[in-house]
C-alpha cells in the first residue's frame, strides 16, 4: 500500500512539474522580462526597448548639504549616466583666508557617471539573455530552467549591486579620475571632487587634502545630495526583477525535494 502511495506521490509531482514547465515557465519569465524592460527606460541605452519609450530626459538639480554646511554649493543638470552641466563653488583656504572658488561643467565636456553605466550593462545583459530564449522553446528540466534564472538573477544582482554600493576609492582613485579633466578651471591641486550613487541619490563630495611625511591624506570631506527620483525607481525595479526570479525557483524547488521525479 506504501509503495503504490509513494507511486501517486511521483506522479503527481511529475505532473506539477510537466506543467510548470509547459504552462508557467515562459508565462513568468515574461513577466519579468516585462519589469527588466521597465527598468531600462530609466537607462540612456537602447536595449530592444520596442514599443517602451525611454523616460530619459536632462533634470535640472539643486544640490544640498545633509548637514546644512555651506561648504559646498551645486547645481547640475544629469542626463542619463553623464553631468552634462555643473556649476560648482566651494569654500578654500589660500593662506590663513578662505575664498569662494568656482568651477563648472559644460556640455561639451561632461562628466560620465560610471556606476549608472556598469548598472545599465548588467540589465541588459539580463535583459538579452531573456530575449535569446524562443517562445516556443519547451523547457525539459527543473535544472534548466534554474540555471537561467540563476544567471539572471546574478546579472540583476551585479547591477543592483552597482547602484547602491559605490566601491570605496582611495585617494589615488579620487586623484586620477578622470571626471577631473571635465572641470574648468580645474580645482586647486589639495582639492578633489566626486559625483557618486548611492542607492536613489546623487551625491558630489568635496575631499580637502594635504601633504604629511611624503603622502596624502584627507584632511576634511563634505558633501551635497539630492535624491533622483529615476534612480529610485530603478533601484525597484531592479528588485522586483530580482524577487520574480526567487518566485519562480522557489516553485521550482518545491518539486526538487523529491529528485528522483526530475
Amino acid at each position: 500500500m506504501a509503495e503504490g502511495s509513494d507511486e501517486d506521490e511521483e506522479t503527481i509531482l511529475r505532473k506539477e512539474l510537466e506543467w510548470l514547465l509547459e504552462e508557467q515557465v515562459h508565462k513568468e519569465l515574461e513577466n519579468i522580462q516585462h519589469t527588466l524592460l521597465e527598468c531600462s527606460r530609466r537607462f540612456p541605452f537602447r536595449m530592444g526597448l520596442g514599443e517602451y519609450g525611454c523616460l530619459v530626459k536632462p533634470q535640472r538639480i539643486l544640490m544640498s548639504s545633509p548637514n546644512n554646511t555651506n561648504q559646498i554649493k551645486c547645481v547640475v543638470t544629469l542626463l542619463g549616466d553623464s553631468i552634462c552641466d555643473a556649476d560648482i563653488s566651494f569654500k578654500h583656504k589660500k593662506g590663513k583666508d578662505d575664498h569662494l572658488f568656482k568651477t563648472a561643467i559644460h556640455p561639451e565636456t561632461q562628466w560620465k557617471l560610471q556606476q549608472i553605466q556598469d548598472a545599465g550593462n548588467h540589465l541588459h545583459s539580463a535583459i538579452s539573455a531573456l530575449n535569446k530564449i524562443d517562445t516556443t522553446h519547451q523547457f525539459k528540466t527543473a535544472k534548466e530552467v534554474q540555471m537561467i534564472v540563476d544567471n539572471l538573477i546574478h546579472s540583476l544582482d551585479l547591477g543592483k549591486s552597482c547602484l547602491c554600493f559605490p566601491k570605496r576609492k582611495s585617494i589615488e582613485d579620487l586623484t586620477g579620475s578622470i571626471g577631473h579633466n571635465s572641470l574648468q578651471p580645474p580645482v586647486p591641486s589639495d582639492v578633489v571632487l566626486s559625483f557618486y550613487i548611492h542607492g536613489s541619490k546623487l551625491i558630489l563630495a568635496l575631499y580637502h587634502l594635504h601633504s604629511v611625511s611624503n603622502s596624502t591624506e584627507i584632511s576634511a570631506r563634505y558633501q551635497v545630495e539630492s535624491n533622483v527620483q529615476w534612480l529610485n525607481e530603478a533601484v525597484i525595479l531592479f528588485t522586483l526583477g530580482m524577487q520574480q526570479c526567487q518566485q519562480l525557483l522557489d516553485k521550482i524547488h518545491v518539486i526538487k525535494q523529491n529528485e528522483h521525479v526530475l
